[in-house]
């Protein structure tokens, strides 16, 4: 009687384990497609859009820099008059208007020109990060799918094995150890399956994130991944991350604007000009003359000397400092993107050979030496233990087969990221 308690409690005790957890996970049934959560991230992240702004920022400020200087307007009012010929100057108005040297203007327009294209290709490499990102949150998903499948599906395995190791240990045909080590099997592959949820909504809660939704918002399953077709050489990827890698196209920007304020720092050599103009109202006089009373007027034109050398020649130097930092900073930049792309293809290339090798011969293998040995196991021809070996096995090649797509996939979305465009040659929209 002892014994068939045993046998009774531990699996209700299980089975209302698995009924709650069934349950958590028929909400999320549903499938997801990664083009829809691309689409969500690129319209919604609030990085993306606070580069967004910083770029459109730099744009506006050009025609701000291009400007002219605000004129300069003044009022006098004589309290001693003063008096002249033709009668007392009584007030004045007067307006200046300082104007730089010819091409100055231009060259700070062109200096924030390029501001403003190196905030473009800033907010293009946030765009593709956060890209990047879900698809790196998207494969974590998928594995994890694919693992609570693997493991669902053992699961019930193990439990209808259960079932018959407890018929034959009714029947005396096998050990209580038998359906002892079946049941810590069981409980392993439930605790499994929790842990295997938890780290599911873990890997929700980031996705939500770039998603700007509430983190424990609905994500749904992800359904089988095929394995994407890399027909690339190395010579092509890098050929492709030289034009499109945003942060390298930023550096070359970099360069350039540091060329631009490098001969604008030289311009101030040249003086810039104020011309100015003043009115004058003068009060009626005591002559006869027909300019008694008459208003003046006077035009006025100064120009800066810029004879403090020594200043100059430090803002030239500066600039000089800063273009050179510039191209180091391209330098390394160039170089830190020809070693990800090299690194990346080679992984990509090991990863797409190692699924192969798992479609064509490790899992069916697995599967065959399983069925082989469940079916040796229910009538007694092998052992629990090499039943229970070969079922391990099964498990962990199938486990080891979508950990290697979801490697291959999330390696190529990274080698999407480097190159700062899709394999297929087109920008995400």
């Amino acid at each position: 009687m002892k014994k068939r308690n045993i046998f009774l409690v531990l699996p209700l005790m299980l089975i209302g384990v698995l009924l709650s957890s069934n349950y958590l996970y028929a909400q999320t049934s549903s499938t997801v497609s990664l083009d829809v959560l691309i689409k969500e991230a690129l319209d919604n992240n609030p990085e993306i859009q606070r580069a967004y702004h910083k770029w459109k920022a730099s744009e506006h400020k050009i025609k701000n820099v291009r400007g002219l200087p605000d004129p300069n307007l003044s009022y006098g009012y004589f309290g001693e008059n003063v008096e002249t010929r033709v009668g007392p100057q009584e007030q004045k108005f007067g307006v200046n208007q300082k104007v730089p040297f010819p091409g100055k203007l231009k060259r700070k327009g062109e200096v924030q020109a390029k501001e403003a294209q190196i905030a473009k290709e800033t907010y293009e490499a946030v765009r593709s990060e956060v890209v990047k990102n879900v698809k790196f949150a998207f494969y974590d998903i998928y594995w994890l799918d694919k693992a609570l499948e693997v493991n669902e599906e053992e699961k019930t395995i193990l439990e209808d094995i259960e079932n018959v190791a407890q018929r034959k240990y009714e029947s005396n045909l096998s050990s209580q150890q038998d359906v002892i080590k079946l049941q810590v099997e069981l409980s392993k592959i439930i605790e499994k399956i929790y842990l295997i949820k938890q780290n599911r909504k873990s890997v929700v809660a980031r996705m939500n994130r770039l998603l700007d939704r509430n983190s424990d918002a609905f994500i749904g399953i992800v359904a089988q991944i095929e394995k994407e077709d890399f027909p690339y050489t190395l010579e092509e990827m890098l050929e492709k991350s030289t034009g499109s890698r945003q942060e390298l196209l930023a550096a070359n920007l970099s360069v350039e604007k540091s060329e631009f304020e490098k001969s604008l720092a030289k311009m101030d050599y040249l003086p810039d000009f104020t011309f100015g103009y003043e009115y004058i109202e003068v009060g009626g006089g005591t002559t006869t003359s027909i300019d008694d009373g008459k208003d003046a007027w006077v035009g006025k034109i100064s120009v800066n000397v810029p004879i403090w050398f020594g200043k100059i020649d430090s803002g030239i130097k500066e600039k000089e400092e800063e273009l050179k930092a510039a191209r180091k900073k391209q330098e390394v930049v160039e170089n830190l993107v020809a070693y990800e792309v090299q690194d990346l293809y080679f992984k990509i290339t090991t990863y797409g050979e190692i699924v192969s090798l798992y479609e064509t011969a490790l899992v069916p293998q697995a599967q065959q030496a399983f069925e082989a040995s469940q079916t040796g196991f229910e009538t007694g021809s092998i052992s629990f233990l090499d039943w229970l070996d070969a079922q391990r096995t099964y498990l962990q090649t199938r486990l080891a087969y979508y950990k290697s797509v979801t490697d291959y996939q999330k390696s190529i979305a990274f080698l999407e990221r480097v190159i700062g465009e899709k394999t297929g040659g087109y920008h995400e929209e």
